[in-house]
């Protein structure tokens, strides 16, 4: 079940109606609120690369996916936060690229590669 496009963000719900991931739109209102998770990500991580510690800058910062974008972006997640857990992390350009499609989370704090 997918709700409207709201405020530029999709969500998606399960069977049971719990909400299972958002997607900002290709809109206008959809790249806003993407560029405004990407800051907050930033903020959070005190404008430090979560895969490798360098400075973050407007020029150099990008949005890492925790699950990837495969399928079409049949599992992109927006979200920045689950139930209170970070998700997602703004990364360099250039270490995002040198990561490809390996998997991280945020364990203990730290953001991990964990196993497919």
């Amino acid at each position: 079940m997918i709700t409207p496009t709201i405020n530029g963000v999709k969500q998606y719900f399960d069977t049971a109606g719990n909400l299972q991931r958002e997607v900002c739109a290709d809109t206008k209102a959809g790249r806003a609120e993407y560029g405004n998770r990407l800051t907050e990500m930033a903020m959070r991580q005190t404008y430090r690369c979560a895969l490798t510690g360098a400075a973050l800058y407007a020029e150099n910062t990008t949005f890492d996916h925790e699950a990837g974008r495969g399928l079409g972006g049949a599992h992109r997640d927006d979200r920045i936060e689950v139930d209170g857990h970070w998700q997602n992390a703004a990364v360099t350009l250039h270490a995002n690229t040198l990561k490809g499609s390996r998997r991280y989370k945020w364990i203990e704090g730290t953001y991990q590669e964990v196993s497919q």
